[in-house]
């Protein structure tokens, strides 16, 4: 199992138009994703976000990179900062 954490900035102003988007839009191009297990995301502050996504592996993650790039585009006009990736090999699960 591979993850990929992403943080990113939002205009928490639009929140609720981000999420009808993303719903709308989103969610049918990632489950498409060969390799993309999950995808959770969550608020971590004021106009703050976090991604966690969990790939089979290294691999697949690095294939998704293009369209994962895409699906942001998608998402620029919410964005106030560019995402930032952190990732890696599970080493322990529960």
């Amino acid at each position: 199992m591979y993850l990929r954490v992403t943080t990113y900035g939002f205009d928490e102003s639009r929140f609720d138009e981000f999420l009808v988007k993303a719903d709308a839009t989103l969610r049918d191009d990632l489950k498409a994703i060969a390799g993309l297990e999950s995808v959770h995301s969550c608020r971590i502050g004021e106009g703050q976000g976090m991604i966690v996504a969990t790939y089979d592996s290294e691999a697949s993650a690095v294939a998704a990179q293009p369209r994962i790039q895409a699906i942001f585009g998608q998402m620029a006009e919410f964005m106030t900062s560019p995402p930032e990736v952190k990732e890696g090999d599970a080493v322990w699960t529960m």
